[in-house]
């Protein structure tokens, strides 16, 4: 059992591509995207499904060592900009150790 970080990132699909660009440039090893269906928070309900797919948001998950969490969190004014995004770190323990 090995400790690990995971980051998720919840963005803009539009701004997807940028995040997980920063995360290769920190040294991430990978990162997963997935659709977010609805949500609630301080701007109400937010349902996706546009057809535009503009208001779409997703969650990019990413496990990583504490030096890549650390650079994440130094980067946090370019990860965060003036966009809406959500990011949340937690503990987390991966079995195989060189795949993070």
């Amino acid at each position: 059992m090995h400790h690990r970080k995971r980051i998720e990132i919840v963005v803009e699909r539009v701004r997807a591509d940028d995040v997980t660009d920063l995360l290769d440039r920190l040294g991430a090893t990978g990162w997963t995207i997935l659709p977010v269906l609805s949500g609630r928070g301080r701007r109400g309900v937010r349902l996706g499904g546009d057809l535009s797919g503009v208001l779409d948001n997703v969650v990019i998950v990413c496990i990583a060592s504490e030096a890549v969490t650390a650079r994440v969190l130094d980067a946090s004014d370019e990860l965060l900009g003036a966009r809406p995004a959500i990011v949340s770190i937690t503990d987390c323990t991966v079995l195989r150790a060189d795949h993070f």
